[in-house]
């Protein structure tokens, strides 16, 4: 009678922990299938739902972590379900990316923008977070936000050049110009003559581009460069002829009553040439 009575407390026992095990599995399961979900409202609680589950699963240590660092030692902890993990992510960056970039489609609510913004700078975050050759992609098309997504196109490096370079032929200036700074930075991580070259031909070739934000970021580039001093000659007529036009007033006068943002920033370059001052570097 005992003994049966103690295979039964056992049971019990056995299936309580098999229950704590399969709950958080199932808790994981349904986060990630609600990433997927077409609602943004939905990817945005879920988000934060997994943020959160990563912590509540992870040991914690006296000193406080970001979500993304708590997030990468879940993962290191439960290595069966990183790489579902991962993807999840990364597929739903690509995805927003779309919808906030491609499609400049936010949502029209101001406090709901703001919530937006959060969540989208947070999966940025995340993504870079990952170090994931996966991630170039996604990554790559979040680079107009500039600061994180920029930081983790530059991390990977040359494995994210080509991504880059196939971005200077998009059909948004915006972009192009994003792709000639990121691609310069590349370039110029690796200290060799060819890629210092081709540094070069980039900023010519986009002098001539239609897009002003992108004959804008052309000319920045020229102001840092070592040999900036050959480019004087261009600068000077970039700073005559330019022909965007912005409404309101040249900071420094140069435009009379008028801006010209491009000749603008290469009267600024030619200036810094001029006084042996460094470039306005990001």
């Amino acid at each position: 009678m005992r003994s049966g009575i103690l295979r039964i407390i056992l049971g019990l026992v056995i299936c309580g922990a098999l229950s704590a095990q399969v709950i958080p599995a199932a808790q994981l399961s349904d986060i990630l299938a609600r990433l997927k979900n077409p609602d943004l409202h939905t990817h945005i609680v879920a988000f934060r739902n997994l943020l959160s589950y990563a912590s509540s699963e992870s040991p914690h240590g006296t000193n406080p972590k970001s979500p993304s660092e708590t997030l990468n030692e879940f993962l290191i902890e439960h290595p069966d379900n990183a790489d579902q993990v991962k993807v999840t992510l990364i597929q739903l960056l690509a995805e927003e990316n779309h919808s906030f970039i491609e499609t400049k489609n936010p949502p029209p609510d101001s406090d709901a923008s703001d919530d937006v913004g959060e969540y989208y700078a947070e999966l940025v975050d995340t993504v870079s977070s990952l170090n994931d050759d996966r991630a170039i992609p996604a990554l790559v098309g979040a680079m107009t936000t500039g600061g994180m997504a920029q930081r983790g196109v530059l991390k990977y490096g040359d494995k994210a050049l080509t991504s880059v370079m196939e971005q200077l032929k998009s059909p948004d200036a915006l972009v192009r110009a994003s792709a000639l700074g990121m691609a310069t930075g590349i370039l110029g991580q690796k200290k060799a003559a060819a890629s210092h070259a081709l540094v070069i031909s980039l900023i010519e070739s986009s002098l001539k581009d239609p897009g002003a934000v992108v004959r804008r970021e052309a000319v920045q580039e020229i102001d840092c460069l070592p040999e900036r001093r050959d480019f004087i000659p261009v600068l000077e007529e970039i700073a005559k002829t330019d022909p965007d036009k912005l409404p309101g007033k040249a900071l420094d006068g140069g435009d009379g009553d008028e801006f010209y943002p491009v000749r603008y920033d290469a009267r600024r370059a030619l200036r810094h040439i001029k006084n042996n001052e460094g470039c306005d570097q990001p």
